[in-house]
């Protein structure tokens, strides 16, 4: 989904938003305490394993706001945790949205982005230290070396908010982010261990809340990782963005890996990218055909697409 993410404010409202927004953690400070055990405004209105469809809108919301993804009749839907001016959504619109649906709050846990409260206007590569690359392919998004305290420390505070807002769980994406560091022979354990660490804390805050990590599917072959999900969302098992259609090996490999989740009575929510009716059509058909929960969308994730 990291394409998605650069549909947002200009970049000089970017900057003086982060410039209004609350100072980092400082270095070397310890992560912050586990807030207390928080009640769930909304209940889920069934269980993730009860889906059968699913979609997801990360920006181009509009003056509907959330309207439009409250009148959906999709059974999962996720959502940015801000709207379109990089504000969060306020806890009744996110209560709306949630009555008919599981709604999930996307957190990228393995990439810093630059149009986030939490940025600040003095930012760059290796200021704060855990801060590494800008990504050539997307501007505005940053590498980060999950694997900091400092880091973890900012994102457990913003997963405290999504928790706030009312969302029924989080949608963590760049947890491939391990496959960026081959030298670091820790990487893919760190990860994981991230991963149970954000579930860990978000229990600890609302029994039940869901963790439901996007791409990385191998990671099932951990024990340790199934635990601390409860879902997978995975990206071009068909198709790439967009309407080019995958080779077989990958799709085997995917499937393999699906296997596995499912077996572990974990569903698998897979979005490819295409609108070419016949394209769109054949892979929700292939997909529903390996027992998986398919979405069918466009690059930009700036609607809701129709499901099938």
């Amino acid at each position: 989904m990291r394409q998605a993410r650069m549909a947002r404010a200009p970049w000089p409202a970017l900057l003086l938003l982060a410039a209004c927004a609350s100072p980092p953690a400082q270095a070397g400070q310890d992560p912050p305490a586990t807030p207390p055990p928080t009640p769930l405004p909304s209940p889920a209105p069934r269980a993730l394993k009860d889906a059968r469809t699913w979609g997801y809108q990360l920006t181009g919301y509009g003056a509907d706001r959330l309207t439009r993804v409250a009148a959906s009749t999709f059974d999962v839907i996720v959502v940015d945790t801000l709207d379109d001016d990089a504000r969060p959504w306020p806890a009744p619109e996110v209560a709306q949205a949630a009555r008919t649906h599981v709604l999930l709050g996307y957190l990228s846990v393995g990439a810093a982005e630059a149009y986030r409260p939490y940025w600040q206007p003095d930012w760059r590569p290796g200021t704060p230290a855990w801060l590494l690359a800008e990504q050539p392919d997307w501007p505005g998004n940053y590498d980060v070396a999950y694997w900091d305290a400092d880091w973890q420390a900012l994102t457990l505070r913003e997963l405290d908010r999504v928790i706030d807002q009312g969302f029924h769980g989080a949608y963590l994406d760049l947890i491939d982010a391990y496959e960026q560091h081959p030298d670091r022979p820790a990487a893919r354990a760190e990860m994981i261990d991230w991963v149970c660490r954000l579930a860990t804390h978000a229990r600890a805050r609302r029994a039940g809340f869901l963790i439901v990590p996007q791409n990385a599917a191998e990671l099932i072959r951990d024990p340790r990782y199934a635990p601390c999900v409860d879902a997978l969302g995975s990206e071009e098992t068909y198709v790439y963005a967009m309407n080019r259609p995958t080779e077989a090996a990958r799709r085997d490999a995917l499937l393999a890996d699906y296997a596995l989740w499912k077996a572990a009575g974990k569903p698998v929510f897979t979005v490819d990218y295409a609108d070419q009716p016949d394209l769109t059509t054949r892979t929700y058909a292939q997909a529903r055909a390996q027992g998986l929960i398919p979405y069918v969308t466009v690059r930009e994730a700036d609607r809701l697409t129709p499901g099938q």
